[in-house]
């Protein structure tokens, strides 16, 4: 119409100013005689009453950071100018809106979902023309503004009709297996970390409300969404979480939609605009009330008081610290008892220790020491002073960190009391030394000496060793090799321990194998420790490995003077080159040239 508009006007005033030429055309381009931009003004507040216009949710996120997320979902409406996919096997769509279909200025709907928060189902649910109505959360993803993937659906359309406003429904819940999150609690939760955080340990429970990827032998992991009742509405996002035990698939009972689930591990916002868990730092905890044995989930039942005479069991801090507002800590001293699951860092040189403790030592339903003092508050001086499987009372202040991870205050708690598994070098702590023989200044590097859980001579006091280490049979040479377990997210190290080396030329060579038949890859290093502190890491190429054979990787470094330092290999976390998977290794050398 207003194309028309200008164009009559045009010929109108050509008429006046050419009355006794009526019969000559007008010159093709007279100024002002094409069309006009038209100027959309910004309109409507983002509400499902006055949603905002185009030009409206461009001006409303024109000032968000890189990663920054509007704090609260919002609608805008706006025509369809151009389609990028619109998928019924992946269930979203992604196009471009504009105050009208000849808009230059569009905004960028990206991988939302359909009428009612639920998939797309045809290919044409989104052409260009269409009026649509958006209701999401918005973005700004590396700098592009755009709805945050799979958190935004068609409110209205002009071609499918509308569809009654999906409620998120109520957080409940305060993360524990007694009183796990429902989806709710979990997106709100996940929601508020930053693009580099993840969350503590935390149960989330639902029902599966679609399958992304279903569990197989080949990943031995699920990526799956659920909600409180099965719908969309309020759905979270597991993503590539173990099975049941925490343990990849090899058989057992797959997903279904409607099956109900409890999720234990930990919580992230990934790239800032999705919150899900972790890659593979979660695992299906129940299954229709069934636990990895076929057993039905035992949520535990707190216990104690608090005091000296009565302290709480694991589940009884967990219930309690999570009571505590986001950041509130406990007005006085608890006291609580647990069995060390997982001594994260015990530190000589921060002289605290922080760890994992549950009731019977494993990974389920954990409570976060966080840099305690040792005995009756003394100073951590050994890496000895805390092994897993240690039984431990604590007493100390504790806080709920950000309303999502119960633990202790930093350095506000200490040690009353502890009964270790086993004497330093005697036990799962790998602490008994085991000399070097002939020109390998290596001692054990056929992994045939095991303390416990862990090789001799392969435990670092720093960080500089960070795997999950177990016994292998599929040895290179002689009875044994070392696992080095895999996180998909990180880079995993086996250290050496500490060793002071002269100014020269060394090979570092070791033989490796991979445990399954993706693509794998390893990478030897080491880096230079000094007191207690490590620096910075020197690596060699990365190697690729196979399942089907050993195959030697060599590494070749000078040190310019005598160095403390742990020599390191490498299990890297998953690219575009690298499939994260445990790999083996034997036969370790270190040789001076």
């Amino acid at each position: 119409m207003k194309k028309i508009f200008y164009s009559l006007f045009a010929l109108a005033v050509s008429a006046l100013a050419l009355q006794s030429c009526e019969d000559v055309p007008a010159p093709y381009d007279i100024p002002g005689s094409g069309d006009k931009p038209t100027v959309i003004e910004p309109a409507g507040n983002g509400t499902e009453t006055d949603p905002y216009n185009i030009a409206g949710i461009i001006k409303a996120t024109e000032n968000l950071n890189s990663g920054e997320t509007l704090p609260e979902k919002v609608y805008f409406t706006g025509v369809v100018t151009s389609v990028k996919e619109c998928s019924p096997s992946y269930g979203n769509a992604t196009f471009y809106l504009g105050d009208d279909i000849e808009s230059t200025k569009t905004f960028y709907v990206y991988q939302c979902l359909g009428l009612g928060n639920k998939n797309i189902v045809s290919e044409d649910e989104v052409q260009v023309g269409d009026t649509i109505t958006i209701y999401g959360s918005i973005t700004n993803y590396n700098g592009t503004i755009e709805t945050a993937k799979k958190d935004a659906y068609i409110y209205k359309s002009s071609r499918n009709g509308s569809s009654e406003p999906v409620g998120e429904g109520e957080p409940k819940g305060s993360g524990t297996l007694e009183d796990p999150y429902n989806s709710v609690a979990a997106n709100k939760v996940a929601a508020a970390l930053s693009s580099t955080e993840q969350s503590g340990v935390v149960y989330v429970k639902g029902k599966v409300v679609s399958i992304k990827e279903q569990y197989s032998t080949q990943f031995g992991n699920a990526s799956y969404y659920i909600s409180d009742d099965g719908t969309s509405a309020g759905q979270f996002y597991v993503f590539r979480s173990m099975y049941l035990g925490n343990k990849k698939y090899s058989s057992g009972d797959l997903l279904k939609e409607g099956d109900e689930v409890i999720v234990c591990g930990k919580l992230m916002n990934y790239m800032g605009n999705t919150p899900e868990t972790v890659q593979n730092e979660s695992y299906l905890y129940s299954l229709n009330g069934k636990t990895e044995g076929g057993g039905t989930s035992d949520a535990g039942t707190p216990k104690g008081s608090g005091t000296q005479a009565d302290p709480f069991n694991v589940a009884g801090i967990i219930k309690y610290t999570s009571a505590l507002d986001a950041d509130e800590q406990s007005s006085g001293n608890v006291y609580f008892k647990g069995i060390v699951s997982n001594a994260k860092e015990i530190s000589t040189t921060h002289k605290n220790a922080t760890f994992y403790i549950s009731e019977d030592g494993s990974a389920n339903n954990e409570f976060y020491v966080f840099r305690a003092k040792g005995l009756n508050g003394a100073d951590i001086t050994s890496s000895d002073d805390v092994r897993k499987g240690d039984e431990v009372v604590i007493c100390g202040k504790v806080v709920n960190y950000k309303g999502n991870t119960p633990e202790t205050v930093q350095n506000e708690a200490y040690i009353v009391s502890i009964k270790h598994n086993s004497e330093p070098g005697g036990g799962s702590d790998g602490g008994e030394d085991v000399p070097p023989t002939g020109d390998n200044l290596l001692g054990n590097g056929g992994f045939e000496t095991w303390n416990g859980d862990l090789p001799a001579n392969w435990k670092t006091t720093s960080t500089a060793g960070n795997a999950t280490l177990s016994k292998s049979t599929d040895a290179h040479g002689g009875s044994y090799s070392v696992s080095i377990g895999y996180t998909a997210s990180a880079n995993k190290r086996m250290g050496y321990k500490e060793t002071e080396l002269e100014a020269g030329t060394y090979v570092f060579t070791f033989y490796a194998k991979a445990t399954n038949s993706g693509k794998c890859q390893t990478r030897a290093g080491y880096v230079p420790v000094k007191d207690g502190s490590v620096g910075s890491y020197i690596y060699g190429d990365y190697v690729d490995i196979s399942k089907t054979e050993w195959k030697q990787v060599t590494y070749e470094f000078e040190l310019k003077e005598k160095s403390t330092v742990c020599l390191v290999i490498m299990n890297p976390k998953s690219s575009g080159y690298h499939e994260s998977q445990n790999i083996l290794v034997d036969d370790a050398k270190l040789i001076k040239k």
